[in-house]
């Protein structure tokens, strides 16, 4: 534990040392305050006109009509700011030599893995955390504060985000180059997004049903509609363990090459 410690904190003082967190991090912010400021308008705007009629009104859902096209559309930012943040983890300590130097140290291999995943997963949960004044002001415009389904989308979205950081992980470890370990990520990430898409899941047949579930926004669904399905929970660490594993069979190849 010591050791992954020591990896952490050397990850999390470069992130906070150099503009790339702060750049995600205000990036990221703006957008997802710019699309709840959107829906938070068109809810109210709605809600106004609803609330004409007594039947209307009652169906009117804050969760649905405001958080979930914001957690919703967030996805696809995570999937754009992400890869900035995993490019570097190992491909930059391989074009500069300083894997090597880190293969000297007493640190295993899953140490190293580790230490840089957890430094990356924080700069993700700050990411969100710098997004929770909107639920607060959300609840301003409701007599009934639902937190459960707001914690199930923000669940969902911290879940999806470090396993695009476990893959990028992966994909940071097989490239020496940051640029090429960025496109790459892109290009998986987007393969993964649009497994669900190649065939209707609806229709019946065993192949549309696989790749369905094999697609990584297909799981963030249940959360961003403020339920926690322990299936969508099992296959994103399940996404995360397979990553992990893989940049540790990458990075000990490495060490026994040379």
């Amino acid at each position: 534990m010591r050791n992954i410690a020591e990896i952490y904190k050397r990850e999390i003082r470069f992130y906070f040392t150099s503009p790339i967190a702060y750049v995600v991090m205000i990036i990221f912010t703006a957008i997802f305050g710019f699309f709840f400021y959107r829906s938070l308008i068109y809810y109210s705007e709605l809600s106004y006109q609803l609330m004409q009629n007594p039947y209307y009104g009652q169906r009117i859902d804050l969760i649905l009509g405001v958080f979930g096209p914001v957690f919703g559309n967030n996805a696809i930012i995570f999937l754009m700011m992400i890869p900035p943040i995993s490019m570097r983890l190992i491909a930059e300590e391989k074009k500069s030599g300083t894997i090597e130097l880190l293969f000297t140290y007493p640190v295993k291999d899953g140490h190293i893995v580790i230490g840089k995943w957890l430094a990356a997963a924080t700069i993700v949960a700050v990411m969100l955390i710098l997004t929770l004044p909107a639920p607060f002001m959300a609840f301003g415009f409701t007599q009934s504060a639902e937190w459960g389904p707001v914690f199930a989308g923000y669940l969902g979205l911290f879940l999806m985000g470090i396993s695009f950081l476990s893959l990028g992980i992966l994909i940071s470890a097989l490239s020496e180059n940051q640029i090429v370990a960025i496109i790459i990520s892109y290009g998986v990430l987007l393969g993964f997004w649009f497994l669900g898409w190649v065939m209707d899941p609806s229709s019946g047949k065993t192949i549309g049903k696989v790749l369905s579930e094999l697609s990584i926004i297909d799981h963030l669904n249940n959360f961003v509609k403020g339920m926690i399905d322990t299936k969508d929970v099992v296959y994103y660490v399940l996404f995360i363990f397979v990553s992990l594993f893989l940049s540790l069979r990458v990075l000990e190849s490495k060490r026994w090459r040379g």
